[in-house]
């Protein structure tokens, strides 16, 4: 029995032995019922033998003899008992998983081709860790206040997008390791371009003479190749919905030299109580002889601001597509004038809710369709306002029970 055992599968273990113990069930039983009760355990210790030597010479699907089962239905039993039992343990497996990513069950196999449509979009749901694209270059204006037709009060960052053009795009098929796009805003004096950055821009057939070189190239990663704008192409407000969130990345302002109470919080020392000339300090940084001196990155005083910060999802209040105005909800690091860069948020897209204009379940791809006349034209009237709440927010509802 144990040379038979091992042979077989840890699923079809588990049955062998689930059955054996049922068919020694079936024959005590059997024969109790039968027989007095000295013949009773001569009987069951003789059918317990003779199954021993059964199991032990008669194969895996034959055994039925001590059971009353038909062993068509033995055979069934066995079959879906091992099915449930596949069916769990695959569902245990997530070899493929990655943080930031849904568990799903692995997909093997030795064709490159059945990977093709990997981590796509769905018809239902627009999920930005799995399908990503391009982003755009925006100035900071500054903060204005904006009223919704509720009377509610936003206050919003305004970004101008200055002439949005893509200068080249990054494809495998093309030799290249990834999908990006090159995207160049702004205007620069030609004089003040250098030679090897106006070659870039010759190579990416701008011309310098009707159109001014750009001031800021950026490059933003791409998931699919179907998702790259052709070079060339403007990209206008329009490319994000109203109601969506974003998320804006740019340079810090720049303190300077500042202090730890300011750089990191610190509450200082003491106002009174023998404290002299020293209530802005930064008190004890290290240890006594052992260590003997100070740890590496301790919170110091230093030099704060001018760092790279990305502020999440900022939703998109309003739209003004003749000025190429964007209204997001919320502070932009930086300072007035500076370059911007705006993606569609990684947590919370809000694409396919109430919240989003039209409730879009994705978003213009690769981008949205100029239309002559409104898109960049600079004048005024083409605003779009993110949908508005159900619900009067000055007018709360009354309690049912009063």
């Amino acid at each position: 029995m144990s040379r038979i055992i091992s042979s077989l599968t840890p699923l079809q273990r588990s049955a062998t032995k689930l059955l054996h113990r049922s068919s020694l069930l079936v024959t005590t039983s059997t024969t109790s019922t039968n027989t007095t009760s000295t013949n009773t355990t001569s009987n069951t210790t003789t059918t317990s033998n003779t199954t021993r030597n059964y199991t032990a010479t008669t194969p895996f699907s034959k055994i039925t003899s001590n059971t009353t089962l038909p062993p068509t239905e033995i055979e069934s039993l066995i079959k879906t008992s091992l099915e449930i039992d596949a069916a769990e343990q695959e569902t245990k497996l997530y070899k493929d998983w990655k943080p930031g990513y849904r568990k799903r069950p692995l997909i093997m196999s030795h064709n490159l081709q059945d990977f093709e449509n990997e981590g796509r979009l769905t018809d239902t749901k627009w999920i930005p860790q799995l399908a990503k694209r391009s982003g755009a270059l925006g100035i900071k204006v500054g903060m204005m206040p904006v009223w919704d037709p509720w009377g509610e009060r936003h206050a919003c960052t305004v970004l101008y997008m200055d002439s949005n053009i893509v200068l080249k795009t990054m494809k495998p098929s093309q030799g290249d390791n990834y999908c990006g796009v090159q995207i160049g805003a702004g205007e620069y004096k030609k004089k003040n371009v250098t030679k090897p950055l106006m070659g870039h821009y010759q190579k990416c057939n701008i011309d310098s003479v009707t159109h001014k070189p750009p001031y800021i190239v950026k490059e933003f990663r791409v998931t699919h190749e179907e998702y790259l704008p052709e070079p060339g192409t403007q990209i206008h407000a329009r490319h994000f919905v109203p109601g969506q969130n974003v998320d804006v990345t740019s340079i810090s302002k720049g303190k300077g030299f500042q202090g730890a109470m300011k750089k990191w919080n610190f509450k200082g020392m003491p106002a009174t109580h023998g404290t002299s000339l020293s209530h802005r300090s930064l008190g004890s940084t290290g240890q006594c002889q052992d260590p003997g001196r100070v740890f590496k990155g301790k919170k110091m005083a230093g030099r704060m601001g001018a760092e790279q910060v990305t502020m999440q999802n900022l939703r998109v209040v309003k739209i003004d597509r003749g000025r190429n105005l964007v209204y997001v909800k919320g502070c932009v690091p930086g300072q007035k004038g500076e370059f911007v860069q705006i993606k569609d948020a990684v947590k919370k897209p809000l694409f396919g809710t109430e919240k989003v204009e039209g409730k879009v379940v994705f978003p213009p791809l690769p981008t949205f369709e100029e239309e002559e006349g409104v898109d960049g034209c600079g004048g005024e009237g083409f605003e779009v306002m993110m949908p508005l709440n159900e619900i009067d927010p000055f007018d709360p509802p009354l309690d049912e029970a009063a």
